[in-house]
């Protein structure tokens, strides 16, 4: 399916637009801000839909201020018709109509372009762009690995990181070494009890012992207490901390800028400057000292009879540069509240917005009894598994269904706890409904991050609205007066303005003056020239880019001092960090310290409970019946604990074999087109990528084999390109769309951009791809080359 043509109605600054697209590749070209990265936003949307007027997505809709039509068409051709999509303003993403030739056709149709695909499986897929390559670049080795692992098949990632979770979520219960582990802990009470058992003595001695025992655990609960309340506050401090880090390395690097002024230009030396030269310019021009235009006649009459109102937007223009500055620095602090609260939810599947804090009562009443081992299923779900190694076809498909239902159901069972009655009632009315009282427990500190960060973010917003709302009362005033024009950005309309209105001024001046011409000129030169000495320039060249320069630094001193203020009294902890990666790590061991305090703190909780019953049964001779309860107990928990242990690991491998058989069709032959595009990217230096044990393995020109950790991060981008462009490829069999390609390698040196081209010349024999740059190269062929002007925009 081949774009043949891009019709835009009105979407951003395109209006009334047309362009042919070529079916090979299409590159198109224009500096910043000609409307690039627009055009392929228009083409995602026009065929999945408009973006919703909700969160950062708004700033996608790219409705246009001009206009009156919002959308366009895309015309398509399969080889044999040609397809028409239409997208207006609408609700659900637009109205859509369909056309197959000249015949409209259903809606649903849309599939036999877009093969099923969403719009974001297809940015995942067939979108290249600068953020999803400097993405690469931040990874740790795990992540990285999964990355690159996971273009194989679609959705694999998550698979991937499921499996990884059931992998840790094992190590969580049980490992070789380990000691905190509930399977480990169980295995050594087990002993414990065993030999309390054997050894049991006589009753006064057993209380002695129980009664000591009552006391140091009671001390150590209460010491235990207090560092885990410590460890928390220190916790969300930290958290804190790293949502402002962002912010911090920014303040770092521009509070080394040379903000200094020694020796500033006055509003008023400025002005007057502009005005002299102007008056100079006029002079020198003979046909413009004739007499007024009639359009400057009027220009001057509209300023006289609206001259109040006009001195004064020109008095609050730094005012309306402020606001404008603290609108992007809120936008900019609400985008960091929005990641961190989608990181929450990401590290927190089973966060709910519904859910509410419970108290300390609330959660000093939670008892947990966990369910029996379901045999029967775990047996099926082994049976299952072994019938996946010995059978093919459609047996072993089958085989490998009956397993992941049976295992999903018996992990379900494993983790599922029954609460009492009345538990159970707060806690659905709490919003904790169907989960586990473990899980409860573990939510609360994420669910007190989630406040504070909604708390921070309704701020943020309605200090937004305020300032958004001074914006547009300017913006009204400015309406009413005509000073808005196609430009976006007010102050640009008010320079604009005074801007013409100094050149007509200077203009008047100098047709109703009563010098020479000669007289005037000498008189202005030498004004200029005290402008020019007191600033110590040459002449208005260097004075407009001194200017210029002064003002940069006022943006700049503006910028810290909003920093600074966001920063606050962090600051100096902050500086206590080298680097993110430090700070991330200070927090994920203070996480697993107040994980394992709390984990402790239920311990001693349920130690102090026994040893209390211990205490008060012993003089009635039921010392002994109390042990061998606990070790009746604790054989069930040794079956319980390990059962789950084996289901993460079962299961865990499950994912990984299941991946394996459905990628194991378009794998090798991905490899092998990856291989040929890898070799041309790394020009040759790279000739073989083979994969062995579920790892990749590259081999260089001199036979030596490397994996993925090994490469550079230049080359590792460039193994990313290769793998994900063969996965284009050898999905092309299901859906055939153009390749979008949004200036994704800015930070190539010459060499590997010319490598980039012929790979796009060479894909382009299959795929279609559709390449904008603000790049120009000697190896781009000029009839593939679409150039923007700014002159194209309505």
């Amino acid at each position: 399916m081949k774009l043949t043509k891009v019709k835009i109605y009105g979407f951003g600054k395109w209006i009334d637009q047309e362009f042919d697209i070529a079916t090979d590749y299409q590159i198109i070209f224009g500096p910043n801000e000609a409307g690039k990265t627009t055009l392929l936003t228009f083409i995602k949307s026009i065929l999945f839909g408009f973006a919703t007027n909700r969160g950062e997505n708004k700033y996608q809709q790219y409705k246009p201020k001009h206009a009156s039509r919002y959308g366009g068409e895309l015309e398509f051709f399969d080889g044999n018709s040609t397809w028409t999509v239409i997208r207006v303003d609408g609700k659900s993403g637009g109205d859509l109509t369909l056309f197959r030739d000249d015949q409209q056709v259903p809606e649903s149709l849309i599939t036999q372009i877009t093969g099923g695909f969403s719009k974001e499986e297809y940015e995942n897929t067939h979108v290249l762009n600068d953020e999803s390559i400097f993405s690469i670049y931040k990874m740790t080795e795990d992540q990285l690995e999964t990355e690159i692992m996971s273009v194989g098949a679609v959705g694999s990632k998550d698979w991937l990181a499921v499996a990884d979770n059931l992998e840790n979520d094992s190590e969580q219960v049980y490992k070789s070494r380990g000691k905190k582990q509930p399977l480990v802990q169980a295995l050594v009470q087990n002993q414990k009890l065993l030999q309390k058992k054997a050894s049991f003595e006589n009753q006064q001695a057993a209380y002695n012992a129980v009664n000591e025992q009552l006391d140091s655990t009671n001390e150590t609960s209460k010491e235990n207490q207090l560092v885990h309340q410590k460890a928390v506050k220190e916790q969300t401090d930290l958290l804190n901390l790293s949502k402002k880090w962002s912010r911090f390395q920014e303040y770092q690097h521009l509070s080394i800028s040379d903000t200094n002024l020694s020796n500033p230009i006055s509003t008023q030396d400025w002005e007057q400057a502009l005005r002299l030269d102007q008056e100079l310019k006029t002079i020198n021009n003979s046909q413009q000292t004739s007499d007024l235009t009639a359009n400057e006649q009027t220009y001057l009459q509209f300023y006289s009879a609206n001259k109040f109102e006009l001195d004064n937007i020109k008095n609050h223009k730094s005012d309306i540069q402020q606001i404008k500055f603290q609108i992007d620095n809120l936008n900019r602090s609400l985008n960091n509240n929005d990641n961190q609260i989608d990181q929450l939810f990401a590290k927190s599947p089973q966060l709910d917005e519904n859910m509410q804090i419970l108290t300390t009562d609330e959660l000093d009443s939670l008892k947990s009894t966990k369910k029996a081992l379901n045999t029967p299923l775990l047996a099926i779900s082994a049976a299952a598994l072994l019938l996946t190694f010995f059978m093919s076809g459609i047996l072993r498909v089958a085989a490998g269904i009956i397993f992941l239902i049976s295992i999903i159901s018996a992990i379900y069972q494993q983790k599922s706890l029954t609460t009492p009655i009345d538990s159970q009632n707060f806690l659905n009315k709490k919003g904790y409904s169907n989960i586990s009282i473990e899980t409860v427990k573990n939510l609360q500190p994420s669910l007190i991050q989630l406040q504070q960060l909604h708390r921070e973010q309704n701020s943020l917003e309605k200090n937004l609205q305020q300032q958004e709302f001074q914006l547009d009362t300017w913006e009204n005033k400015l309406q009413k007066l005509n000073l808005i024009d196609n430009s976006q950005d007010p102050i640009v309309n008010i320079d604009n303005y005074f801007n013409e209105l100094s050149r007509i001024q200077a203009k008047f001046n100098v047709i109703n003056s009563n010098s020479s011409k000669d007289e005037q000129i000498q008189t202005l030169q030498q004004t200029l020239s005290r402008i020019f000495n007191k600033y110590q320039v040459a002449n208005m060249d260097t004075l407009t880019k001194l200017h210029s320069d002064q003002q940069n630094k006022r943006n700049l001193v503006n910028q810290l001092r909003a920093d600074k203020e966001y920063l606050g009294s962090d600051f100096n902890k902050l500086m206590e960090f080298k680097n993110f990666e430090e700070l991330s790590n200070r927090i994920a061991l203070l996480d697993k310290k107040v994980k394992d305090l709390a984990q402790t703190n239920d311990q001693l909780n349920r130690q102090l409970g026994t040893l209390k019953a211990k205490k008060d049964q012993i003089f009635d001779d039921k010392e002994y019946r109390q042990v061998v309860d606990e070790l009746t107990q604790n054989e069930a928990d040794l079956v319980e604990w390990y059962d789950e242990w084996l289901a993460d690991k079962l299961a865990s491998n499950w994912i990984h074999e299941m991946l394996n058989l459905a990628s194991e069709n378009r794998y090798p032959k991905m490899l092998e087109t990856a291989k040929r595009y890898f070799k041309l990217l790394t020009t040759e230096n790279y000739i073989n990528i083979e994969l062995q044990d579920n790892k990749l393995l590259l081999t260089n020109r001199n036979k030596t084999k490397f994996d993925v950790h090994e490469l550079s991060k230049a080359t590792t981008v460039q193994l990313y390109l290769s793998l994900r462009l063969a996965f284009i490829k050898e999905i092309s069999d299901i859906v055939n769309l153009p390749i979008l390609i949004d200036d994704a390698f800015v930070d190539f040196d010459s060499k590997r951009t010319e490598n980039i081209i012929e790979l796009v010349k060479d894909i382009s024999k299959t795929n279609q791809i559709i390449y904008v740059t603000a790049k120009k190269t000697i190896e781009m062929d000029n009839k593939h080359i679409l150039d923007l002007k700014e002159e194209d925009h309505a």
